[in-house]
């Protein structure tokens, strides 16, 4: 079974301004629990997380806490052949990189 995230729907919103970063453990942890990913992982084969087209920064913090159990759980090697990206040209790559690398050794951007 395969399975969608679109980032659009956990935007912040002030009026009708969106917001166009993805920024923050605190935010990665909302997206976290409101999108189910960690239950969602146990049970797919696939997940493809769509980035909106207007995004022009996401964290390595945001996606730390956004991925840090299912990282933990099974590993860089699992967690990469199950996510899948439509980027919308954003390119996600060293930011996940190094998410991965501070959930790994278990050290976060405060540290």
């Amino acid at each position: 079974m395969n399975k969608t995230i679109d980032l659009e729907n956990f935007r912040t919103q002030l009026g009708a301004v969106k917001s166009r970063v993805f920024t923050g453990r605190d935010r990665g942890e909302v997206v976290r629990d409101k999108s189910n990913i960690d239950k969602i992982f146990d049970t797919c084969d696939k997940i493809t997380i769509i980035i909106p087209k207007d995004v022009y920064s996401i964290t390595p913090s945001f996606l730390e806490e956004f991925f840090v159990n299912i990282v933990k759980k099974y590993g860089k090697k699992t967690f990469l052949s199950k996510i899948q990206w439509v980027d919308n040209g954003y390119d996600i790559s060293s930011q996940l990189d190094e998410a991965i690398e501070r959930i790994l050794r278990k050290k976060t951007g405060l540290d």
